[in-house]
């Protein structure tokens, strides 16, 4: 008998070339799934305890804390649909509205991780920062959401403009008042720098700001920045 006989290994079940994303693959192991881009994990299987200790949980345990009565909620970045199935396990359903600008990701989410069955759930498949921007273009009104969670990102790299000043001035509009911003960024040594420069500006547009750090895997610690509208 070898030694190694019954140990299972992660496996590449699937493999897919985008425009947004560069390569996406989906690992699995046993019952578990991951997206990875960039070797940084996009999403695990929502049914996973490592998903509720993990950032997608935390978002959920800051939204349940300051925002118990949650209803309707916009998500930018949709990867394979972790957190709106957390939330919406764990949060009542509220109506969910996520923004994704990768058909190829929105696929895969489709076929490797239930997005389908997410109830109340709208997937608008468009560039998040245009649709903030333009928000009238996909339907979506002022002051609408109570919550609005930002986890846009390829691979490692946060977009520019979801720094801007105008950028964050039109998530506040979309936001009611006293309504709760979200946003999650990696906090690895050489983001480091880059985020707490970040937070600081932050300051200048959200009350009561506060930082949660998360710790990952071995790489991939995340913080979560958050305040009032």
């Amino acid at each position: 008998m070898n030694i190694f006989d019954g140990i299972q290994l992660p496996k590449i079940i699937y493999e897919a070339d985008s425009k947004y994303n560069g390569k996406i693959q989906v690992w699995e192991l046993g019952k578990l799934r991951k997206i990875k881009v960039d070797k940084i994990d996009q999403s695990i299987s929502h049914k996973s305890t490592s998903a509720n200790r993990l950032v997608w949980g935390k978002v959920v345990e800051v939204l349940s804390e300051n925002l118990p009565d949650l209803k309707k909620l916009l998500i930018l970045g949709l990867g394979g649909g972790t957190m709106a199935h957390l939330i919406s396990e764990k949060c009542g359903a509220p109506e969910i509205t996520s923004v994704e600008i990768d058909p190829v990701m929105v696929d895969v989410a489709k076929q490797f991780f239930d997005l389908d069955t997410i109830p109340n759930h709208r997937v608008i498949l468009a560039d998040a920062l245009r649709v903030v921007i333009e928000p009238e273009e996909y339907q979506l009104m002022p002051e609408s959401f109570d919550a609005l969670v930002v986890d846009i990102f390829q691979g490692e790299k946060y977009p520019d403009l979801g720094k801007s000043g105008n950028f964050i001035a039109s998530l506040k509009k979309l936001t009611k008042p006293n309504g709760l911003i979200i946003f999650n960024r990696i906090y690895l040594d050489h983001h480091q720098d880059d985020v707490n420069l970040f937070i600081e500006y932050l300051g200048d547009f959200l009350r009561d700001v506060t930082c949660l750090v998360v710790a990952g895997y071995t790489n991939s610690d995340n913080v979560l920045i958050y305040g009032r509208v």
